[in-house]
């Protein structure tokens, strides 16, 4: 090989010295960065395009440019493949280079470049190559043959989505990013653009490729993003490992509303992707989910909480927003974080629950206690009185007086009875570690021993689905027990039947008997008369609830009670906005 020297050397030769120091820069600095990768293997390939460039120029005869012409091939048919790959990891698309199908970009230009070396027997891509002095030097000339053209064209295809890639995360994502894909497609544009000037005849210097010459330029203002931006440092580490990974949705928008940038987590929690969602309003992509729509219009809301409908059910999620500024704090957008809180927000409801048992629990247990005290003792103390009474009537021989005096203590005794009985019930009513439904079955098996009335429990419930407080449930126990008291004392009925379902959002219970019946009269609530219709009714309007009696003589008696229930989740939680 023979060689002269040439003062167009020096431009070739700084160039190729600024992308050999970038390239050893990133390897010891920088080479765990996922960017780092192609960074370096396409300052490999433009190093070796200009510094080829420069050893054929310097060139004394035909086979030393020739040689060197073929050696720069290598960075032809690869260095569009580096600059795809370092822009797709840039822009957030690394996964693509994952898939199998990228390797088959490398088939083409491997075929080229054996198409290059192999000119002398077939000129596919070559031929009529001779000097030509003309110029200020000799240089190669030659006519292109098909591969050649074939070559060119898939270059420049693949140099171009390239650079719609950089254009798009220009326009598209104003975030931090968007001075680091400004500089990457200045420099990414000194390089394509030059040597497709070049190939179609259109550069200024006829016979002269121009484009390693730019390498220099185009290497510096990597330098400059790698140093002034820390582009190595941001992009793999915020972009793709932590938005990419992360389980929390991460939304950013700018000042207008329009999302520029979701994770997969934010993808998977809203039901949209970045496709679909990037450059639209939010008021337009999340009409269905009001309250967060809502949130982003607002720039003063921090914090919110608002339900999604999946098809496992609702699903309770959490906001925070925070704004987003540049450089100089001049605001540019607004970052929306979204967690999950449906666990946290079910313990909050089944704590809430817990605390109104307890509470219902003390109450039931204060007031047995107060009748036991109270009502109880004086009870007891009025039966035993009354039997020593009649003790001393029956033996001084006054026996008018001691017929009464028994029935006096029947009464008494039964009065007595009954209390004890409800203070037991009340103690044991709805306990923790039961349901309204089991308990309720235990009432009316106990009614049941004590009445000698069979009686038929029919549901079609599961109350695992309706949100109903304790609280609710034993005025419900209340109300049907004070029913079947009723049943027993007064209606000499042979059977009763208890049915509880639920229909359109309510919740109803029906408690029929066949006995004889009554005249049903508000007169006889307001006398007196009906003293244990007035509590039930009482203790329903408390709960919110509707009961009704339907009875006449001979043909039993109905209570009917409708009571407004939700689905559990349906009222669980509200949403809070602020700052």
């Amino acid at each position: 090989m023979r060689f002269q020297y040439i003062s167009y050397l020096w431009p070739l030769l700084i160039s190729s010295s600024v992308t050999v120091l970038l390239c050893v820069y990133a390897f010891i600095r920088q080479r765990h960065s996922k960017c780092a990768v192609s960074f370096i293997v396409s300052m490999l390939l433009v190093t070796v395009w200009s510094a080829g460039n420069a050893l054929e120029m310097a060139g004394a005869d035909l086979s030393t440019k020739l040689f060197w012409a073929n050696v720069q091939y290598f960075a032809y048919c690869y260095s569009p493949i580096a600059l795809l790959a370092l822009s797709m990891r840039f822009t957030g698309y690394a996964r693509w280079l994952r898939n199998q199908k990228f390797r088959w970009l490398l088939l083409l230009p491997s075929v080229i470049i054996v198409l290059v070396w192999t000119d002398g027997f077939f000129g596919l891509m070559r031929y009529n190559i001779h000097l030509s002095y003309s110029g200020t030097f000799p240089v190669i000339a030659k006519n292109y043959g098909p591969a050649f053209y074939i070559h060119a064209v898939y270059e420049h295809v693949i140099n171009i989505t390239a650079i719609v890639m950089l254009i798009r995360a220009v326009i598209y994502r104003k975030t931090v990013y968007r001075k680091q894909a400004s500089i990457l497609l200045i420099g990414a544009s000194l390089i394509v653009f030059p040597n497709l000037f070049y190939i179609t005849g259109l550069s200024p210097v006829k016979g002269f490729d121009l484009t390693p010459v730019f390498f220099g330029p185009a290497g510096m203002l990597m330098a400059w993003a790698i140093f002034r931006y820390k582009m190595f440092d941001l992009v793999p580490l915020a972009r793709a490992t932590v938005m990419e990974t992360m389980d929390t949705g991460v939304m950013v928008t700018d000042l207008q509303g329009r999302i520029l940038d979701i994770n997969p987590a934010f993808e998977k929690i809203m039901g949209t992707s970045v496709k679909a969602a990037s450059g639209r309003e939010t008021a337009v992509i999340f009409r269905d989910i009001s309250e967060f729509a809502s949130a982003c219009a607002a720039r003063d809301t921090a914090h919110i909480e608002f339900s999604v409908k999946t098809n496992d059910g609702i699903r309770i999620y959490e906001a925070v927003f925070s704004p987003l500024a540049d450089g100089k704090g001049a605001p540019i957008g607004r970052l929306a974080m979204v967690y999950e809180i449906t666990e946290k927000k079910r313990e909050q409801q089944r704590y809430l629950e817990q605390q109104r048992r307890l509470g219902a629990a003390h109450e039931k247990e204060r007031m047995a206690r107060d009748l036991h005290d109270n009502l109880g003792q004086v009870l007891g103390f009025i039966n035993l009185q009354a039997q020593g009474i009649r003790q001393e009537l029956v033996t001084v021989g006054v026996d008018t007086v001691s017929d009464k005096l028994d029935r006096l203590v029947e009464v008494t005794q039964a009065a007595h009875d009954e209390i004890r009985a409800y203070i037991t019930s009340a103690r044991n009513l709805l306990p923790s570690d039961s349901d309204f439904l089991e308990s309720l079955r235990n009432d009316i098996l106990q009614f049941e021993q004590r009445s000698g009335i069979p009686t038929e429990f029919v549901t079609n419930i599961d109350l695992a689905d309706i949100d109903l407080a304790p609280q609710i449930q034993l005025h419900l126990l209340s109300i049907a027990k004070e029913a079947l008291n009723n049943v027993q004392k007064h209606s000499g009925a042979d059977r009763v039947k208890i049915t509880i379902s639920r229909k359109k959002g309510i919740l109803l219970l029906y408690i029929e008997d066949n006995g004889r019946g009554f005249t049903v009269s508000d007169k006889n609530d307001r006398a007196g008369k009906a003293f244990g219709l007035s509590i039930m009714r009482e203790r329903a309007v408390e709960i919110g609830a509707v009961l009704t009696v339907e009875s006449a003589p001979g043909k039993g008696c109905k209570v009917a009670l409708s009571l407004p229930v939700s689905q559990k989740g349906e009222n669980a939680h509200e949403t809070h906005a602020g700052g």
